[in-house]
């Protein structure tokens, strides 16, 4: 058996090229802004004037990293969203700059460089990305996918392709269940199955809810899968989709069995986060010693004292330990008994609000991470009442227990505040992501993107 089949990029393949193409507008945009300053002030372009000036091409990873959310398919694939993540990756780099400018001697880090960096970089990359749409839209990029499942599963798997998976056609669906009721015998299934495939030139199937597959129809997919046809089940094609885990559709034993494996592989690297932590909570302590003060004198002012309070938490394993942050509340916000933060809470004090959307209130956390109860990056700490709760009514709950809770994660920069059963699975969903990839890259990015969310006040 051999299939002449139209594939199309796999994900992966599209957040790789999608990274060359950006990494190599960065690169083209550092040498333009270098190349128009030298016209501007007279310096000979050559060798030794690149060299004199090197120092920007450090703004290539920078504005690399920062473009990584819109290289999630969804994102990369939507001009409103690459557009956005342009606009903020922007107002990041410019921020940065110019608060290093500020620090730096003045000879160290010229103005104009920067700007005329950005101004390439935004619409290069703009220019790029719109090519690539063009090139999406055409066809032969696209995936052809071949659903195979009941007809409630491959239902709710079309709904999220269409949502999330633009560049995935799908061309056909399989109700294997169905089909060997009706069939006569075996081999019949097998034919239509292999039919399928091979007429619409299928290069992926996804199985929506298949936990059980008839022999026949799993023979078939396993020839398939030989001659190259990606077979992914619904699940991956979920996690893929939405960067987050999903909980409804996990066996009982995957926190047994898959996860842990994950786990172990990512604690390789638990004495290189470990010093990350360290170095990145004594930075914090210093921010924290020269913000102390003013916060102090508008919280005295505002609502009175305490200006800190404390409040018990459930770290790695369980460990309960008592968190710092600047008081944001009125007093006695919870006299009546532990409730859920939540958008708008009218509980919050005037200074509280805007100690919350700039994440300031959080900074008093950095003492735990220099204690070691919690990372830099990771799900966030929740409370024992909250706790026993929850994994009462969610699924796989205490597994975000396995690792140090974070001062941001992947759940904060990607949700509101959990004030419901509903949002905290969706931030388990998110926190369980996080658990399975976690990296240094990975924590790069979840900690540039909650610089983002701090210079422009999108805390809540």
């Amino acid at each position: 058996m051999s299939i002449d089949t139209t594939r199309g990029l796999q994900r992966s393949e599209h957040r790789l090229l999608l990274l060359a193409g950006d990494t190599a507008v960065a690169c083209v945009a550092v040498v333009a802004a270098l190349w128009i300053w030298s016209l501007t002030t007279g310096f000979s372009f050559d060798v030794f004037f690149l060299r004199r000036w090197s120092i920007f091409t450090t703004l290539i990873p920078v504005w690399v990293l920062l473009l990584a959310p819109s290289r999630r398919l969804r994102a990369g694939l939507s001009l409103e969203q690459t557009w956005r993540t342009l606009l903020g990756a922007t107002a990041t780099v410019a921020g940065a700059y110019l608060l290093a400018y500020f620090y730096a001697p003045r000879a160290v880090l010229p103005r104009l460089p920067a700007l005329y960096f950005l101004w390439e970089a935004a619409l290069l990359t703009l220019a790029w990305r719109l090519c690539y749409l063009y090139a999406l839209s055409r066809g032969f990029m696209r995936r052809r996918a071949l659903l195979v499942g009941d007809a409630a599963a491959a239902e709710r798997m079309a709904a999220l392709l269409a949502t999330h998976a633009p560049d995935t056609e799908v061309v056909a669906r399989f109700d294997p269940t169905a089909t060997v009721s009706a069939a006569s015998t075996p081999t019949a299934t097998d034919t239509t199955l292999d039919a399928i495939v091979r007429e619409l030139a299928v290069g992926e199937i996804l199985l929506a809810g298949c936990t059980v597959l008839p022999t026949p129809v799993l023979q078939s997919l396993v020839r398939w899968q030989e001659q190259g046809v990606d077979v992914i089940p619904m699940t991956s094609e979920y996690e893929q989709a939405l960067m987050r885990v999903p909980i409804a559709d996990l066996e009982p034993d995957w926190m047994f069995t898959s996860l842990p494996e994950w786990v172990r592989a990512r604690d390789a690297s638990r004495a290189v986060k470990r010093l990350v932590d360290v170095v990145g909570g004594l930075l914090g302590l210093a921010v924290l010693i020269v913000c102390t003060p003013a916060v102090a004198a508008l919280t005295l002012i505002d609502s009175g004292r305490p200006v800190f309070y404390r409040q018990r938490r459930l770290g790695a394993g369980g460990r309960g330990f008592d968190v710092i942050k600047f008081r944001t509340m009125i007093h006695a916000a919870e006299s009546d008994g532990p409730k859920w933060a939540v958008s708008d809470d009218p509980r919050v004090t005037r200074v509280g609000r805007w100690l919350r959307r700039s994440r300031l209130d959080e900074l008093p956390q950095v003492i735990s991470i220099l204690r070691g109860d919690m990372s830099i990056v990771g799900p966030r700490p929740e409370r024992p009442e909250f706790v026993e709760q929850l994994e009462r009514e969610v699924p796989f709950y205490r597994t975000r227990l396995m690792v140090r809770p974070g001062l941001t994660g992947w759940a904060q920069v990607n949700t509101p505040y959990g004030d419901s059963v509903d949002g905290a699975t969706l931030k388990l969903e998110y926190d369980l992501y996080y658990i399975k990839h976690r990296s240094f890259l990975f924590d790069a990015w979840i900690v540039l993107r909650t610089v983002g969310t701090v210079m422009t006040m999108g805390g809540r």
